[in-house]
C-alpha cells in the first residue's frame, strides 16, 4: 500500500475532524433531548403530587392550580411553588405543605 501524499492528508484531516466533531454534536443534541424529557415527565409528576396536596385544603383543582403558580412561600424565599419546581426545589415545597398539613404554621 503506497502512502497518502502531504496534500491528501491536508484535505482528509480537516475532513476527519470535522465528522467527528458533527458526530459528537449530535449525539450531544440526542442525549440532551432525552434528559430534558426525562426532567419534564419528573417535573408533572411532582406537580401532580403537589396539586393533589393542595387540592384537600384549597377546596378544587382549579384553586389548587391558583395557589401554585401565584401564591408565593415567605418561607421559601418568597417563590411561588411553580417556580421552587423549576429551580429544582420541589423537595422543600412537599416538606413544606407536609409541615402545614401536620398543623404547623405557613
Amino acid at each position: 500500500m503506497q502512502p497518502l501524499s502531504p496534500d491528501v492528508l491536508a484535505i482528509l484531516l480537516p475532513l476527519g475532524i470535522l465528522c467527528a466533531a458533527l458526530l459528537l454534536f449530535g449525539t450531544g443534541l440526542v442525549w440532551a433531548r432525552y434528559r430534558d424529557r426525562q426532567s419534564e415527565e419528573e417535573r408533572e409528576k411532582i406537580t401532580q403530587t403537589i396539586l393533589d396536596l393542595v387540592e384537600l385544603w384549597a377546596g378544587s383543582r382549579t384553586a389548587a392550580w391558583t395557589w401554585y403558580r401565584t401564591y408565593t412561600i415567605s418561607a421559601l424565599g418568597g417563590l411561588t411553588a411553580e417556580q421552587l419546581i423549576m429551580r429544582g426545589r420541589a423537595n422543600d415545597v412537599i416538606a413544606y405543605l407536609t409541615h402545614i398539613r401536620q398543623g404547623g404554621y405557613a
